[in-house]
């Protein structure tokens, strides 16, 4: 008990010390003079090299946006493949939209593929009629 009593005291006694040197510190700094301080603009090369710079993330973040954008509504054909039976089955769908098991088609339909069924993706230009 006495060393819990000791260990806050100790503690309290030290904290004291270091706001007592910090007000000292901040007293003899207080009394110097003001430093001289040289105004002078930021050179315009690091400037411009930091719009352009931002210029150039800002084009790069739309085009990224704006290729994702348009591989979301391509439109490709789906072949929906019974493994047991080897029945085939195609629909069309924008490519945003064909997920792990399931799939929405241009006119509407969800579609759910079953686990003994599997889903190959064409492009629409390798469309067979």
């Amino acid at each position: 008990m006495i060393a819990k009593i000791l260990l806050t005291l100790s503690v309290i006694v030290i904290a004291w010390l270091v706001i007592r040197q910090r007000q000292r510190r901040q007293a003899v700094i207080d009394s110097r003079p003001p430093p001289i301080v040289i105004k002078h603009s930021p050179n315009g090369y690091w400037r411009w090299t930091g719009y352009l710079l931002l210029i150039m993330m800002i084009l790069g973040s739309g085009l990224f946006l704006y290729q994702a954008w348009q591989d979301h509504i391509r439109i490709v054909s789906v072949l929906v493949i019974d493994t047991q039976s080897g029945n085939t089955t195609r629909y069309q769908a924008h490519r945003g939209d064909v997920e792990a098991r399931r799939f929405v088609t241009l006119d509407g339909r969800e579609v759910s593929v079953a686990n003994n069924e599997r889903i190959e993706l064409q492009a629409a230009s390798d469309i067979r009629p």
